[in-house]
């Protein structure tokens, strides 16, 4: 991409090591081919944050965290062929599936990169977006200073995150749930980062930062629901934490499936949308 985004060619250090680690965490025990299917169609239904941005014609829009690019898609079509968007990602696979999903758009290019190391010039973006992905960065505060230098003034940032312990998960054993939340939590280093976010992205260098809740609700068993969905990555990750046994995976499993049969299954999540502007 020519013009005002400049790309350039970063070193991958200990961040990215950090976050390939948490993510391998979650990944553990799944069929990659599965995971990245389940992670494209939830990110579809996540995709419109760029809503939040007010992308317009002409602007330049990084998409932090791209994954398959459906929002690297949708920012594409906002801000038109006059407009550039570059998406990064620190997973090969899902760059893949961005690039070809993205490939009719010639506006549009992608990077295997760190947030901590973004390959963009100083100033140079107009809009930036970020879709569960700071939760998952250990270095935050560094991060979001990374973000904000590449963000020219008066430009926005759209941070997307999720406070765990904002879960409600019905189940007959209550304490059984509990173990597998909180076990849960350590797929991130960050599990309630919303509690801080505001403030860390003001101490960045952002201001007039607003914060809206998006609730996410399932009430009823559906492997097409988000919860439902997640729950053999969740129950991958948690076996053997915190004296969790394969058994006591499967048997939350099975009460899952108990509850839905017996029209009492309910799920709900909180996140949180972050709109901070450049100071």
């Amino acid at each position: 991409m020519d013009g005002g985004l400049q790309i350039g060619t970063h070193a991958h250090g200990q961040g990215v090591k950090r976050q390939t680690a948490h993510i391998q965490g979650i990944k553990q025990g799944s069929n990659p081919h599965e995971y990245l299917c389940f992670c494209y169609k939830i990110r579809s239904r996540f995709g419109n944050t760029h809503q939040a941005a007010q992308a317009q014609p002409g602007q330049r829009a990084l998409d932090i965290g791209c994954g398959p690019g459906l929002t690297t898609q949708s920012l594409a079509e906002a801000v038109g062929d006059t407009g550039q968007v570059l998406g990064v990602d620190i997973a090969a696979p899902m760059l893949t599936i961005a690039r070809q999903r993205c490939a009719s758009l010639p506006h549009v290019s992608f990077e295997l990169c760190d947030v901590n190391a973004l390959p963009c010039a100083d100033a140079s973006i107009d809009i930036a977006l970020a879709s569960q992905v700071y939760e998952y960065v250990e270095p935050i505060d560094a991060a979001l200073r990374e973000l904000a230098r590449v963000i020219r003034p008066g430009g926005r940032a759209v941070l997307v995150d999720t406070d765990w312990e904002s879960a409600v998960w019905a189940s007959h054993d209550d304490v059984r749930m509990r173990r597998v939340l909180e076990s849960w939590n350590e797929h991130i280093p960050h599990p309630q980062l919303p509690r801080t976010l505001k403030r860390r992205m003001e101490e960045a260098g952002f201001g007039s930062v607003t914060v809206t809740v998006v609730p996410l609700l399932n009430s009823v068993y559906d492997r097409q629901t988000y919860s439902v969905g997640m729950m053999d990555m969740i129950g991958a990750f948690v076996t053997g934490r915190n004296g969790l046994s394969a058994e006591d995976v499967a048997a939350w499993k099975a009460d899952a499936v108990t509850i839905g049969a017996e029209n009492g299954y309910f799920f709900s999540l909180s996140r949180y949308v972050f709109v901070g502007e450049r100071a």
